[in-house]
């Protein structure tokens, strides 16, 4: 954010027009980026609604309330309108032709050339510390197959080699999922691109985990969260332990190759809670393991997470936080939850942010 500032206060050196945010990270909490960005003008949600009417309406305040997702000044304060739900159908979205996006894809850990691609956009799970209901609306719209298959072909022939599935879920719906890939085996894009995808431990079927692998897909991101079914209640999830278990049988059945991640430090965790997750991981044994953002939960704007910190108590004197809490109301800056009955396992947890994201390889008693 202080970068993007810098970058706005240049730009009011050389004109005075309008400057209108917008992005992922903006709709996380518009009204507290746009005033801290000292802007006029954004849109949260997605843009192609919002961005072809606003150009009509500049200077005309009334005209603004009728454009979905836009965020603008009135009165002395930030006003926000209800964000878009544009149905995701025919060429509005996904054309790549108009820009020559190879030059900006290399992955400099692999020089790989690798881009992005949704399926989807919304969802309607409650998961307590995530942006994407804030984001994208809580409401799953989907993309036609044959379009999500026409813009990877079209990276392909710009070059790319290799995307991920942005979406939340891959996996969500399953049918919709198996869809994508039959639609890309038929191509055979499988020949000329691999993929990595985040996926759900429900709906995750054998046959689905078989279409993935002969799809392309390199790697399959299983955000399994947590080892104890009360610990997945709390943080909002609509699977449990046997769930976790299936998907995990299917991937070895089906040899497809997958990291499950963990989140632990919820509220409510203790340490029972975590010998619980290391006595399911014991038990489910697998091959790539990673502790996803520790020490805790990153708490974001407009979450029930955050929802759950203020009536708990936003100061320092809330034991289960740590991170940049005084002036910080907006969450703009780093804070984070981490149960404060972990505090016998606090060391061993916060050391994980100094190594970074851990991997283990889970061996046999033999090995």
């Amino acid at each position: 954010m202080p970068d993007i500032r810098a970058i706005i206060e240049q730009i009011r050196v050389e004109t005075d027009a309008p400057i209108v945010l917008g992005g992922s990270g903006f709709s996380i909490a518009p009204e507290w980026v746009m005033d801290y960005g000292a802007t006029d003008l954004g849109t949260a949600g997605g843009g192609e609604e919002a961005l072809p009417k606003l150009p009509q309406a500049i200077g005309d305040t009334g005209a603004y309330a009728s454009i979905p997702g836009l965020v603008y000044r009135r009165n002395g304060s930030i006003a926000r309108n209800a964000m878009g739900m544009m149905e995701l159908s025919g060429a509005r979205i996904g054309r790549r032709g108009y820009v020559d996006h190879a030059p900006y894809s290399v992955d400099t850990r692999s020089s790989t050339k690798t881009g992005a691609v949704q399926t989807k956009r919304g969802c309607g799970q409650s998961c307590i510390y995530c942006v994407v209901p804030a984001v994208e609306g809580n409401r799953m719209r989907l993309r036609p197959v044959k379009d999500i298959v026409d813009e990877i072909e079209a990276l392909a022939a710009q070059g790319l080699t290799s995307f991920w599935f942005a979406d939340s879920e891959f996996n969500y719906p399953e049918e919709h999922a198996k869809g994508v890939c039959d639609e890309m085996i038929s191509r055979g894009v499988q020949e000329v691109m691999t993929w990595n995808a985040y996926i759900a431990p429900k709906p995750f079927s054998v046959e689905l985990a078989r279409l993935l692998k002969h799809a392309g897909c390199r790697n399959a991101v299983n955000c399994i969260d947590h080892g104890c079914d009360s610990m997945l209640e709390r943080l909002g999830k609509d699977f449990r332990l046997e769930d976790i278990r299936a998907a995990v049988s299917a991937a070895r059945e089906a040899g497809l190759q997958v990291g499950y991640c963990l989140m632990l430090g919820g509220p409510g965790e203790t340490m029972e809670t975590i010998a619980k997750t290391l006595e399911t991981l014991a038990t489910l044994r697998p091959i790539k393991l990673s502790l996803v953002d520790p020490p805790g939960m990153r708490v974001y704007p407009n979450t029930p997470l955050a929802d759950l910190v203020m009536e708990e108590g936003f100061s320092r004197k809330n034991r289960n936080l740590s991170g940049h809490i005084e002036g910080n109301e907006g969450l703009l800056e780093p804070v984070y939850y981490l149960s404060a009955r972990l505090r016998p396992f606090g060391a061993v947890v916060k050391a994980w942010r100094r190594l970074g994201h851990m991997r283990y390889r889970w061996k046999s008693r033999k090995g």
